[in-house]
């Protein structure tokens, strides 16, 4: 089915985004929250260890209920940087660039139960990070009064596959030291059979414009779950 494409939301003030139209910008953290690293075997189902036969540049990688193309020069690690995170892979030359699959219970049949795509985003900002500092700063560079950190939303829309509707976010973050020139955030999400599927996929703005787009934008849209 075709996007459907979100209205317009502002969760909070800032500047309009230069480098695109945001749709809307609101405020998120410059450190994320961390959870303890799980170490369990994973991967098993998929072959991610051995060499890499698809020319594309993509492995077809399945997990618990989940599938997606793994871009071939990702490597799995044993970080689980977020609560419920069953998959994680880093870049090979840069760990700022990595993908998640965070897979979690919920009392919920469907996506369109947590609200509507914006209202939902609110309630995953954590992915997106916390703002940790707390002293006083001027308006200025982009950042309002007292905030060391901004999200602007690039893009927001769903998708209908077999049935299941997804929640698509395309997010750009920034802090204030400047680090990466930002962040790309992606962000893919639905429920299916009682369990929340959200596939995260992050790049620094500098290897954004150098091939990392077309990499986790092609993994991004493949995204499925059972």
């Amino acid at each position: 089915a075709a996007p459907k494409r979100a209205s317009v939301v502002t969760f909070a003030s800032a500047e309009e985004t230069s480098r695109r139209a945001a749709l809307s910008t609101f405020t998120a953290a410059g450190v994320a929250l961390a959870a303890k690293p799980s170490l369990a075997a994973y991967g098993d189902s998929a072959n991610i260890w051995g060499s890499t036969t698809n020319t594309s540049g993509f492995i077809p990688y399945s997990g618990d209920g989940y599938a997606f193309l793994l871009p071939s020069k990702y490597n799995p690690t044993r970080e689980r940087p977020y609560p419920n995170c069953d998959a994680y892979f880093e870049d090979n030359f840069d760990a700022v660039s990595n993908i998640s699959v965070i897979v979690e219970k919920v009392n919920k049949s469907k996506i369109e139960d947590f609200g509507s795509p914006e209202a939902y985003l609110e309630q995953i900002g954590y992915l997106l990070g916390q703002q940790v500092y707390s002293g006083e700063t001027r308006s200025e560079g982009g950042f309002a009064a007292n905030r060391v950190s901004t999200a602007a939303v690039l893009d927001v829309f769903t998708k209908s596959n077999k049935g299941k509707t997804y929640y698509y976010y395309e997010v750009l973050t920034r802090t204030a030291d400047g680090d990466e020139g930002g962040r790309h955030q992606l962000i893919a999400t639905t429920v299916s059979d009682g369990v929340l599927y959200t596939c995260k996929l992050q790049s620094g703005d500098k290897r954004w414009f150098k091939g990392q787009e077309r990499d986790l934008k092609q993994t991004w849209s493949s995204f499925t779950v059972a």
